[in-house]
């Protein structure tokens, strides 16, 4: 099995840590991973379709967002939707195809590529808001052993204050863009 290739993609403004795999031509899938915490347990998951498309002769390419993985910058809706858009217009040179997992079918309608998958696809930027405040407000729970309700970081968020959210430093801005996010309509054929 042919081993992955790691590279920094230029994405318009960003150099994006990106793992490749199968053929450099030919067909290729763009895989844009869940947010926060659910990229860290989706990684094994995109790991293996990769390597399964590659055995069928399609190449894949999976790259850290902006502030997320080993890539540099803030963790920021307009940056992850940008950086989405250059990598569609840096892969759109061979047959492309974009799979968006989760929260990362949020960044993009497929414009630019020739198809567009979604997989178990985030109905919005506020549910995965509220999923990581609950997430949060458990964890926070079974380590000081009082009772916390996700309201705590909503006003903290409204007093300026950066949460840490299961594991991310999430600003009040990123909050706000985030609970404004929602699918966009598809520009291009879907399958969901």
């Amino acid at each position: 099995m042919e081993p992955f290739r790691f590279t920094l993609l230029s994405a318009g403004p960003y150099d994006l840590p990106t793992i490749l795999r199968g053929p450099e031509t030919g067909p290729c899938v763009l895989v844009l991973p869940p947010l926060f915490e659910e990229m860290n347990r989706a990684r094994r998951l995109l790991a293996d379709l990769g390597r399964a498309l590659a055995a069928k002769g399609i190449g894949s390419a999976l790259a850290d967002l902006p502030g997320t993985g080993d890539a540099s910058g803030l963790s920021d809706v307009a940056a992850w939707r940008d950086a989405t858009a250059h990598l569609i217009e840096t892969l759109a040179g061979r047959p492309l195809r974009v799979l968006a997992v989760r929260g990362g079918a949020l960044l993009t309608d497929g414009s630019g590529s020739e198809g567009l998958y979604r997989i178990s696809p985030a109905s919005s930027g506020a549910s995965l808001l509220r999923e990581m405040m609950r997430a949060q407000a458990i964890a926070d729970q079974e380590r000081d052993g009082t009772r916390v309700s996700p309201s705590v970081y909503e006003a903290r968020f409204a007093r300026g204050e950066t949460v840490a959210l299961t594991g991310y430093d999430v600003t009040p801005g990123t909050a706000v863009d985030l609970g404004a996010l929602t699918l966009p309509e598809a520009a291009v054929p879907l399958r969901v």
